[in-house]
């Protein structure tokens, strides 16, 4: 049951529920933020999700992947029950524990609806979810309290620097083309040109990890973004896995997030 009893507002530091892909699950992550508060008796400043929301608000969008899962589970789709005011949304986002949601683009999205948006700005009737666009940021909190989070979704192209050979270089412009022509991918000239914006960060979201030992399938240019910007935390998700780092040489960690489903055996 989703209780609405009061949580205790003392002076405290911010509290983040954080979350991987969702996949449109958005119900879900909904309830367990809610029971956790009424559990811990601690309140949630906001829910944090690192892309591939499923933000697909019209269905002859999708891509072929979100498609076939979805015949599966339609939760796949539950997007559609928050954009609009429904009576799911309406339960969900009424709830007064209902914290408000911060999310990033993923590789699984309607690239053409999230196009729209160029400042953070909510994308339900309620003002409660808030799609943050690459290279924007927004500060949660007050005064001291405050906390900055910065946003780079999107995925890396299947071959980030070129190869030797007449071969290896092919690839590699076919892949560079591919990047720059698809929403779903970032480019080496994104990270580049990379904005203002997105100094000073406490918590950077991306949606694909960097490169790492733990994680060799990782952007090389992730990497280097996450070096130059130094955010005390990243967090990411993409690759299904968990992955925890601490990087001394910038005195940040960062965090590799699972994604989020329930199946028939309630795990």
């Amino acid at each position: 049951m989703l209780s609405g009893k009061a949580l205790p507002q003392e002076d405290r530091q911010l509290n983040f529920a954080v979350f991987g892909d969702i996949h449109g699950r958005i119900a879900l992550m909904y309830t367990l933020a809610i029971l956790w508060q009424q559990e811990s008796g601690m309140k949630l400043d906001g829910l944090l999700q690192v892309g591939d929301m499923g933000a697909f608000p019209d269905l002859s969008k999708l891509d072929e992947a979100t498609k076939k899962h979805a015949q599966k589970d339609t939760d796949e789709l539950g997007f559609q029950d928050f954009y609009a005011a429904t009576p799911e949304s309406k339960f969900y986002l009424e709830h007064p524990h209902a914290p408000m949601t911060y999310f990033v683009r993923g590789n699984h999205e309607d690239f053409e609806y999230l196009g729209n948006f160029t400042k953070p700005s909510s994308i339900d009737p309620w003002g409660k979810i808030l799609f943050i666009p690459d290279e924007r940021s927004v500060c949660v909190g007050e005064d001291d309290r405050s906390v900055k989070i910065g946003a780079f979704g999107g995925i890396a192209s299947r071959q980030e620097l070129a190869a030797r050979g007449k071969s290896g270089r092919e690839k590699y412009r076919k892949a560079q083309k591919i990047s720059n022509s698809e929403p779903r991918f970032f480019s080496k000239n994104t990270i580049e040109r990379i904005s203002p914006n997105l100094q000073q960060l406490d918590i950077l979201m991306t949606h694909a990890g960097p490169q790492s030992p733990d994680l060799p399938t990782g952007s090389i240019f992730l990497e280097q973004l996450i070096e130059y910007l130094q955010p005390r935390v990243h967090l990411f998700g993409h690759h299904h896995r968990v992955i925890y780092r601490e990087n001394d040489a910038t005195n940040s960690i960062s965090v590799g997030l699972e994604h989020l489903e329930f199946d028939r055996y309630g795990k």
